[in-house]
């Protein structure tokens, strides 16, 4: 996983990879998960990143590097009430780093899905 820039999206793979670092860390409890997206390295750790890519010595620099994974989920407990939880795993190290448990008061993302069955014709309508 080195040849990926630390800036390129989050692939597939990446994600399931990241799924399954959690589900392995919450062995026997039901998951939930709300959201995996790439962790984008501090600044100082980028800046070395870029600098090596610009001065062609970018196979040492790349080495530090560590890609990781940010997951919010809910595990759902006995009382069936979801506690909501945020973990930074290393996908190629196959493990969590950092693991808080928010709580069960939080309220989940809010997702809206908005599709439009108008014509350009009617748009165009409304805004005259």
């Amino acid at each position: 996983m080195s040849s990926i820039h630390p800036l390129q999206n989050i692939s597939a793979a990446e994600i399931q990879s990241a799924r399954d670092i959690v589900l392995t860390y919450h062995d026997k409890d039901v998951i939930s998960f709300r959201e995996i997206f790439i962790q984008e390295p501090r600044k100082a750790e980028l800046s070395r990143y870029l600098d090596a890519e610009h001065s062609d010595t970018l196979p040492t620099a790349s080495a530090s590097l560590r890609r990781l994974a940010k997951c919010q989920y809910d595990v759902i407990g006995a009382d069936k009430i979801p506690y909501y939880h945020e973990a930074t795993v290393d996908i190629k190290a196959g493990k969590v780093l950092e693991h808080e448990v928010i709580g069960k008061g939080s309220q989940p993302a809010l997702t809206l899905y908005v599709t439009s069955q108008r014509t350009a014709d009617e748009r165009k309508a409304n805004v005259l």
